[in-house]
Protein backbone atom coordinates (compact mmCIF):
# COMPACT_ATOMS: atom_id res chain seq x y z
CA UNK A 1 0.00 0.00 0.00
CA UNK A 2 1.38 3.35 -0.68
CA UNK A 3 0.78 6.84 1.13
CA UNK A 4 0.69 9.99 -1.06
CA UNK A 5 1.43 12.94 0.46
CA UNK A 6 0.59 15.91 -0.97
CA UNK A 7 1.43 19.47 -1.31
CA UNK A 8 -0.03 21.98 1.30
CA UNK A 9 -2.59 24.64 -0.88
CA UNK A 10 -4.13 27.71 0.25
CA UNK A 11 -4.23 28.55 4.11
CA UNK A 12 -2.01 25.66 5.05
CA UNK A 13 1.02 26.70 2.65
CA UNK A 14 0.14 30.01 3.44
CA UNK A 15 0.61 29.27 7.43
CA UNK A 16 3.82 26.81 6.67
CA UNK A 17 5.74 29.56 4.56
CA UNK A 18 5.01 31.99 7.77
CA UNK A 19 6.00 29.57 10.29
CA UNK A 20 9.00 28.84 8.49
CA UNK A 21 9.88 32.61 8.18
CA UNK A 22 9.74 33.10 11.48
CA UNK A 23 12.11 30.50 12.25
CA UNK A 24 14.11 31.92 10.10
CA UNK A 25 13.92 35.20 11.90
CA UNK A 26 14.43 33.78 15.16
CA UNK A 27 17.81 31.79 14.52
CA UNK A 28 20.92 33.43 15.41
CA UNK A 29 22.21 34.23 12.46
CA UNK A 30 26.32 33.55 11.66
CA UNK A 31 28.77 36.41 10.72
CA UNK A 32 29.97 36.29 8.09
CA UNK A 33 33.66 35.83 8.03
CA UNK A 34 36.14 38.97 7.95
CA UNK A 35 39.24 38.25 6.17
CA UNK A 36 42.03 40.98 7.06
CA UNK A 37 44.40 40.94 4.62
CA UNK A 38 47.45 43.04 3.35
CA UNK A 39 46.31 45.38 0.97
CA UNK A 40 47.62 45.83 -2.59
CA UNK A 41 45.97 48.90 -3.25
CA UNK A 42 46.42 50.79 0.03
CA UNK A 43 49.35 48.60 1.41
CA UNK A 44 48.02 49.02 4.74
CA UNK A 45 46.04 45.98 6.67
CA UNK A 46 42.51 46.26 6.39
CA UNK A 47 39.42 44.05 6.33
CA UNK A 48 38.41 42.60 2.78
CA UNK A 49 34.42 41.42 2.85
CA UNK A 50 33.75 41.68 -0.11
CA UNK A 51 34.37 39.02 -2.73
CA UNK A 52 33.94 40.01 -6.25
CA UNK A 53 34.58 37.59 -9.40
CA UNK A 54 34.65 38.97 -12.95
CA UNK A 55 32.80 37.45 -16.06
CA UNK A 56 33.28 37.72 -19.64
CA UNK A 57 31.57 36.37 -22.80
CA UNK A 58 33.35 37.05 -25.60
CA UNK A 59 32.67 34.75 -28.76
CA UNK A 60 30.31 32.69 -27.33
CA UNK A 61 32.53 31.67 -24.47
CA UNK A 62 32.25 32.42 -20.99
CA UNK A 63 35.74 33.52 -19.53
CA UNK A 64 36.20 34.36 -15.48
CA UNK A 65 38.68 35.03 -13.28
CA UNK A 66 40.04 33.78 -10.00
CA UNK A 67 37.73 35.16 -6.62
CA UNK A 68 38.61 38.59 -5.76
CA UNK A 69 38.64 40.18 -1.87
CA UNK A 70 37.53 44.02 -1.66
CA UNK A 71 39.25 45.99 0.04
CA UNK A 72 37.06 48.61 2.04
CA UNK A 73 39.09 51.50 2.76
CA UNK A 74 40.39 51.97 -0.98
CA UNK A 75 37.90 49.74 -3.00
CA UNK A 76 40.85 47.65 -4.68
CA UNK A 77 40.38 43.85 -5.48
CA UNK A 78 42.86 41.14 -4.90
CA UNK A 79 42.78 37.56 -5.83
CA UNK A 80 43.21 35.44 -2.29
CA UNK A 81 46.40 33.72 -2.16
CA UNK A 82 47.34 30.60 0.34
CA UNK A 83 48.27 32.32 3.78
CA UNK A 84 47.52 35.55 2.79
CA UNK A 85 45.38 36.35 5.60
CA UNK A 86 46.56 37.11 8.76
CA UNK A 87 46.53 35.44 11.77
CA UNK A 88 44.45 37.09 14.68
CA UNK A 89 46.23 38.34 17.36
CA UNK A 90 43.94 41.34 19.41
CA UNK A 91 40.32 40.70 20.75
CA UNK A 92 38.07 43.69 19.74
CA UNK A 93 34.80 43.96 21.47
CA UNK A 94 32.21 45.93 19.46
CA UNK A 95 30.83 49.48 20.52
CA UNK A 96 28.23 49.64 17.11
CA UNK A 97 24.86 48.96 16.52
CA UNK A 98 23.37 46.22 15.02
CA UNK A 99 21.21 46.51 12.25
CA UNK A 100 17.06 45.87 13.11
CA UNK A 101 15.63 42.74 11.16
CA UNK A 102 12.51 44.66 9.63
CA UNK A 103 13.23 48.17 8.95
CA UNK A 104 16.22 50.57 8.31
CA UNK A 105 17.62 52.56 11.16
CA UNK A 106 19.94 50.75 13.69
CA UNK A 107 19.44 49.19 17.30
CA UNK A 108 19.58 51.31 20.60
CA UNK A 109 21.74 48.68 22.65
CA UNK A 110 25.45 48.32 21.95
CA UNK A 111 26.65 45.23 19.54
CA UNK A 112 29.25 43.68 22.26
CA UNK A 113 30.43 41.15 20.48
CA UNK A 114 34.02 39.97 20.52
CA UNK A 115 36.04 39.53 17.29
CA UNK A 116 39.93 38.74 16.82
CA UNK A 117 41.56 40.99 14.29
CA UNK A 118 45.75 41.35 13.62
CA UNK A 119 47.11 43.95 15.49
CA UNK A 120 48.85 46.03 12.35
CA UNK A 121 44.91 46.48 11.14
CA UNK A 122 44.23 50.04 10.06
CA UNK A 123 41.07 49.16 9.76
CA UNK A 124 38.35 47.29 11.74
CA UNK A 125 34.93 45.79 10.67
CA UNK A 126 32.55 43.69 13.26
CA UNK A 127 31.34 40.43 11.26
CA UNK A 128 27.93 40.94 13.11
CA UNK A 129 26.98 44.58 12.98
CA UNK A 130 29.33 45.34 9.99
CA UNK A 131 30.01 48.81 11.81
CA UNK A 132 33.52 50.00 11.66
Amino acid sequence: MTVRKTEPAGWRLARDLAVDFWRELRTSPQPPPVLYLAGDGCGQVTAHTRVQKVMCISDGTLTSSQPEAACEACEHAQPRAIGAELPADTTVICTGHRSRRLGFRRRRTVCGEASAVPVAAVLVVCPWCMTR
